[in-house]
């Protein structure tokens, strides 16, 4: 008879608190940083270095990560981080012969996602200058 009552209240409860738990749909995001190298000039090859890795090398064809929080080049200069938000990355310019042209240490100031769920973190876009 006890566990009955205990059943019928988890029950109760379950049923009148909905809010006290949440499941989080399932999640697919990253956080993306978009870096804009155009002080360079229009045939520039930007490189990006976290903790956990670089993006590809000029000429070399990406490989697939099994770390996605390893920076991967997306179009426009977008640089995809999976759920990392590194706050420190390694960025190099490269000219169309694969010349290094620049190499900075720069800070990433992230937004978070404020929802119980989390989210992609946003940044403003980085301007490189030479």
């Amino acid at each position: 008879m006890r566990r009955a009552a205990i059943a019928v209240a988890g029950l109760v409860c379950a049923l009148l608190l909905p809010g006290c738990a949440s499941a989080c749909p399932a999640i697919g995001w990253n956080n993306a940083l978009t870096i804009d190298s155009s002080a360079y000039g229009p045939d520039v090859f930007v490189q990006v270095c976290s903790d956990a890795g670089c993006s590809a090398a000029p000429g070399a064809a990406p490989t697939p990560q099994t770390d996605f929080s390893v920076p991967a080049q997306g179009d426009a200069g977008t640089f995809s981080f999976g759920f990392a938000a590194p706050e420190q990355i390694t960025v190099r310019v490269h000219d169309s012969a694969g010349i290094l042209l620049s190499e900075s240490e720069e800070t990433v100031d992230w937004t978070h996602s404020p929802g119980p769920c989390g989210g992609p973190s946003t940044a403003a876009p980085l301007v490189l200058t030479p």
